[in-house]
């Protein structure tokens, strides 16, 4: 079996540790975040039903029939949740029980035999036969998977998304209370929430944190994509890193198809052999370090004519050290700086000029500054006033290109029409109504100046 070695595990548990809550204890954000050993705290009191067992780091299950239990006793009302899980054998259904609202959810992989991935039920729909449901549902045994699963509440309505290793997977919006499950799969408690198995699983690590509305991968509806006219021949390739612990993107593809330009995910190390016949490489709020030969297959792809798209954010999502991002971009003069100064939903200017036709207003709040270059676009002041660059670009010898951008909200589509600068409540996504309704052809300009199709 494919399954991940003791050290990327204990890497991975590092980073995104998660204290597994009894039934009985009331467990907060901020301890979920922090506490440590994520799999080493599970403890009896949290089976439901099933033989659960924690070996060598991991949380291991045997083939008892709706085996269930609880890895945390209370969520926020939005969240993310990652899953790393292999399973051994057989055809079944492995998954995990979602509080959604007031509501409760089981998300099924594999559901009845292989026959389909979905959420069960929706309108008394089983996964199998719903909105949500993608036939068939495959898994194939010994295969380590990363299950990626945002739940996004706004009121009665919520939204759930999803990526399976990366990619595009079930996903569902409406009222929460088209949401409900069979009795097999529930929890103690409709705030519980929980991972099922109806075969032999291993389960490597688990992540469960507040959702992250920069990092969705979820498009806001409000966006609206403006397309470009691609030419007959566009051949231009992007290829999208999701090897540094990137988010992915939800709607990426369809941009992209408007544009006249195809995207590739990466999920191994960047190389020169992956970066052949590649025009643009497109970096968005990378996690962990660059290596050194990374760095200098990414230098020669500049150097050669190969272009840039780097995103950061703030430093409590994306670190400077943590990354070593800043050796990619130093040998042409571009560096990212400290966090600027917090201002709330303050919201940023990219004036006309060599990329944009006319000036765009795109969301911003919470970001860095960036250094050299051409500055292309910056915040905006308590008094609507131009302050630091986040935005910069870079011509270079040998036709590369590059951008960098010091915040990762226009990046990710985001920003609506009816938002006002400087409302809403202070980081806290669910109260405020993002300033900034040019993000869709701020990104097409910006790509395109990359691509050189300006």
């Amino acid at each position: 079996m494919h399954l991940l070695t003791q050290p990327a595990r204990s890497v991975f548990l590092t980073i995104v540790s998660l204290s597994l809550c009894c039934a009985g204890a009331t467990c907060s954000t901020a301890e979920a975040q922090t506490s440590g050993g994520v799999i080493d705290r599970f403890t009896k009191q949290q089976i439901v039903s099933g033989n659960w067992k924690t070996v060598d780091g991991e949380l291991v299950v045997g083939d008892e029939p709706a085996s269930r239990a609880i890895i945390a006793a209370k969520t926020p009302s939005s969240y993310s949740l990652t899953i790393e899980f292999t399973r051994r054998e057989g055809t079944n259904s492995i998954g995990a029980v979602l509080p959604v609202g007031s509501s409760q959810c089981a998300f099924l992989v594999s559901v009845f035999n292989g026959e389909a991935h979905g959420i069960g039920a929706i309108d008394g729909q089983l996964a199998k036969a719903n909105a949500s449901t993608i036939k068939p549902g495959v898994l194939e045994n010994g295969h380590p998977y990363r299950l990626l699963i945002e739940v996004d509440v706004k009121g009665d309505s919520a939204t759930i998304s999803s990526t399976l290793d990366g990619r595009a997977f079930v996903k569902w919006s409406g009222k929460t209370t088209s949401l409900s499950m069979l009795d097999m799969w529930k929890l103690p408690s409709t705030e519980n929430v929980g991972l099922v198995t109806y075969a032999p699983t291993t389960f490597h690590s688990i992540s469960l944190t507040p959702l992250d509305p920069k990092m969705r991968m979820t498009q806001p509806k409000s966006v609206e994509v403006v397309p470009t006219k691609p030419t007959e021949d566009a051949t231009s390739t992007v290829v999208y890193d999701q090897s540094h612990g990137e988010p992915a993107i939800e709607g990426l593809m369809e941009f992209a198809s408007n544009n006249g330009f195809t995207v590739k995910t990466l999920n191994t190390a960047i190389s020169a052999e992956e970066l052949q016949q590649v025009d643009l490489l497109y970096i968005r709020a990378p996690k962990t370090r660059f290596s050194r030969s990374e760095v200098e297959a990414v230098i020669a792809f500049i150097r050669r004519g190969g272009s840039l798209l780097l995103v950061m954010d703030e430093e409590r999502r994306t670190s400077l050290n943590a990354t070593a991002v800043n050796d990619l971009i130093k040998p042409f003069g571009l560096a990212f700086a400290d966090d600027t100064p917090y201002l709330h939903n303050c919201g940023a200017i990219c004036p006309a000029g060599d990329i944009h036709s006319v000036d765009r207003e795109v969301p911003f709040s919470g970001g860095r500054a960036v250094t050299g270059g051409q500055p292309f676009g910056f915040q905006l002041d308590k008094n609507g006033e131009r302050g630091q660059p986040f935005a910069t670009s870079k011509d270079v010898a040998g036709g590369g290109r590059i951008i960098i951008l010091g915040d990762g909200m226009a990046a990710g589509l985001m920003g609506t029409p009816d938002g006002q600068r400087l409302s809403g409540v202070s980081r806290d996504p669910t109260q405020t109504t993002y300033w900034g309704k040019d993000s869709s052809v701020f990104l097409t300009e910006v790509i395109a100046w990359t691509l050189k199709n300006e």
